[in-house]
């Protein structure tokens, strides 16, 4: 059956490389619910998401319907195609972003780093303006792909629209309050704390209006106040 869901998506290979690592094979991914990995089709290279067979869900439907609503806002990896077990999408090669911070050195760093989480937060507005929430935000290092200074969120699986959303807040928390990365970032904003942020998000959450963005954005020094 499965041999046949990959024929119909006109898979020709799988390729086993990655840094998740199941004994000695590559993956590019591995979750509660799929296993993804590099798939070559006639198309060129795309990730292929495998439905588990211990996974928690019947099919890969609900995921599929969740990640087109962020595909709509330009959010996440491209999907293309899909079957009940698999669906494939973007491939995007890059790095988690713990690991992009932590190499970024030299002139201009501080400003790519403005512009890449600003980049990145404006992707969790978006998804919160059509009430989709991701649901692992609060760790970015695994949900988050930058490529070419570009943040991708990436893996739908826990994603919801019938649970409040809390993509801006949860991300900003990872960054500025208590991710690893928070220290390095805080210092890098010319941000001596969180509280400022903290209210900020707090009246966000209240109230998720733009103005309300706005000031998250100014808490974080990533906007004047005088814009």
């Amino acid at each position: 059956s499965r041999i046949k869901q990959l024929q119909k998506l006109g898979v020709e290979g799988i390729i086993f490389e990655g840094k998740t690592k199941v004994g000695r094979l590559g993956l590019v991914g591995l979750g509660t619910v799929g296993v993804v990995v590099k798939s070559v089709t006639k198309d060129g290279i795309f990730a292929l998401k495998i439905r588990r067979r211990d996974a928690n869900r019947e099919s890969m439907d609900n995921e599929v319907r969740l990640t087109k609503m962020a595909n709509s806002v330009g959010v996440g990896p491209r999907l293309l195609s899909h079957t009940r077990d698999f669906i494939i999408m973007q491939h995007i090669p890059g790095e988690g972003i713990d690991e992009w911070l932590s190499e970024l050195r030299g002139r201009g760093s501080a400003g790519r780093t403005r512009e890449l989480v600003h980049r990145l937060l404006n992707q969790c507005r978006k998804l919160d303006l059509i009430n989709l929430d991701h649901g692992q935000l609060s760790n970015l290092r695994k949900h988050v792909v930058i490529s070419d200074d570009s943040p991708y969120i990436i893996d739908f699986e826990s994603a919801s629209t019938n649970r409040a959303v809390r993509n801006v807040t949860t991300a900003a928390q990872y960054l500025f309050i208590g991710g690893k990365v928070s220290a390095r970032l805080k210092r890098v904003f010319g941000i001596r704390d969180g509280r400022e942020i903290l209210e900020a998000l707090r009246r966000y959450k209240a109230d998720m209006n733009d103005a309300n963005y706005a000031k998250v954005l100014i808490s974080m020094k990533i906007r004047s106040s005088k814009l």
